[in-house]
């Protein structure tokens, strides 16, 4: 990942990653060391726009569900005392969206918003069979604010039958679920496909057009010191 990551630097206009990726990369650029929650962070959270201005977040709604599952956490502390500019976070999930010093050349996800709807079901499902197989010693909690009560009550009775279980979450338990952070995640996604066709030189040799600062590539730098 890191070999992957200094190519990146010399070779594309912009990389985006997420979740584990962006715990790797933030270390190895910015000496930023992830900080181990007392319980794994799993579930959808609801996050606010923290800066309007940003192109990367142009068009998108000021609030927005974001899928997390990680064990370990990046404050925005940590963030902006590195310089990075934070884009979305939440009370309750952290840090979603910051990007790196420059505004443009690493966007780092904290949440996955890449998961499709079934994404965390798969994971509790994983959890469950964990249990049953004597693997995990206790039953799993349910994903912050993913299963709606419909769902919990078809999962609630047939815990004692893990077996059972698996067959549930899959037949009956699916079609209650709702993906509320997919339109969003396309858009700054596709925002971000905007940004990198802005920047790339049309020559596949050179990384930048010719007018590109790499060091400030959308010009947000230069704009803050004039105002």
């Amino acid at each position: 990942l890191i070999d992957v990551a200094e190519w990146a630097e010399n070779n594309v206009a912009s990389v985006l990653c997420s979740c584990l990726a962006t715990h790797a990369l933030l270390k190895h650029f910015h000496g930023i060391d992830r900080q181990p929650m007392q319980q794994k962070r799993w579930g959808v959270f609801s996050h606010r726009i923290s800066d309007e201005l940003h192109p990367l977040i142009r068009d998108i709604n000021t609030r927005f569900d974001v899928p997390h599952s990680r064990y370990n956490d990046i404050s925005r502390e940590q963030l902006t005392a590195a310089g990075l500019n934070v884009l979305a976070e939440s009370a309750d999930g952290g840090v979603h969206l910051a990007v790196s010093p420059d505004q443009a050349r690493v966007i780092y996800f904290q949440g996955h918003p890449e998961y499709d709807r079934v994404s965390l079901l798969k994971e509790y499902k994983r959890e469950v069979l964990r249990f049953a197989s004597g693997e995990r010693k206790d039953v799993p909690p349910f994903p912050e604010n993913y299963f709606p009560d419909a769902a919990r009550q078809l999962i609630e009775p047939a815990l004692a039958d893990t077996a059972a279980l698996a067959d549930i979450l899959d037949r009956a338990v699916e079609p209650h679920l709702d993906n509320t952070w997919g339109d969003t995640a396309k858009a700054i996604i596709n925002n971000w496909l905007g940004i990198v066709y802005q920047l790339t030189n049309l020559e596949r040799t050179k990384q930048f057009m010719p007018d590109v600062d790499p060091d400030d590539p959308l010009n947000i730098r230069k704009q803050l010191k004039q105002k």
